[in-house]
């Protein structure tokens, strides 16, 4: 479990780079929404009833109503995040495992991402890392001298922490001091300029 874990938040820290993390849930034995259209570099977060375990399957399966998984994605029951290095650009049909005779799938397509800004990391800093929970963050970057949004996930892609600041990314604090212990991902974006890194809390 522990490796299995090290090596999803590996993956994540390296793919999960400038992307958005887009949400599905179900409604009963439905997904909402069933089609979504995301860019490389996404990820999208499963948020499902505890019966219910999304499953990629080939085309030709999901048009049978079937369940036979692919080699991409399998999330456990109550579903996850489901990461870049397994949504490449193209259709990825997925159905719940458990209920795909009764026609529970979706499908998300991934399109090419074009006209986006990625920020190098050396342009932000974020420290002590890993702290106790109080982190700075410091830019001397005129990307990030207006308005910003922080987000903070954790593991899962749940947004734990949220805040704007209208003056931009001069010496703000973070204060994280009520969260557990663990990797966390912080997300700043000033319009189309982004930077993520991973933060830890020890």
């Amino acid at each position: 479990m522990k490796k299995t874990l090290l090596t999803l938040t590996l993956v994540f820290i390296f793919f999960q780079g400038y992307g958005t993390i887009w949400t599905v849930n179900n409604s009963g034995f439905t997904f909402t929404p069933a089609t979504i259209t995301i860019t490389v570099g996404d990820s999208v977060n499963f948020v499902v009833a505890s019966i219910h375990n999304p499953t990629e399957v080939s085309q030709s399966t999901w048009n049978a109503n079937g369940n036979t998984p692919l080699p991409g994605f399998t999330l456990p029951l109550g579903g996850g995040m489901v990461l870049p290095a397994d949504l490449t650009v193209g259709t990825h049909y997925y159905v719940c495992s458990n209920h795909a005779g009764s026609a529970m799938k979706g499908t998300i397509i991934v399109q090419n991402i074009s006209g986006i800004n990625s920020v190098v990391k050396s342009s932000v800093s974020i420290y002590p890392n890993p702290s106790n929970g109080i982190f700075f963050l410091n830019s001397n970057d005129v990307r990030f001298s207006k308005s910003i949004s922080i987000n903070v996930f954790n593991v899962l892609g749940e947004k734990i922490y949220f805040a704007e600041n209208a003056n931009g990314l001069s010496s703000t604090l973070l204060d994280l001091s009520n969260v557990t212990k663990g990797v966390y991902f912080v997300r700043i974006n000033s319009g189309e300029n982004n930077f993520s890194q991973r933060i830890m809390i020890e």
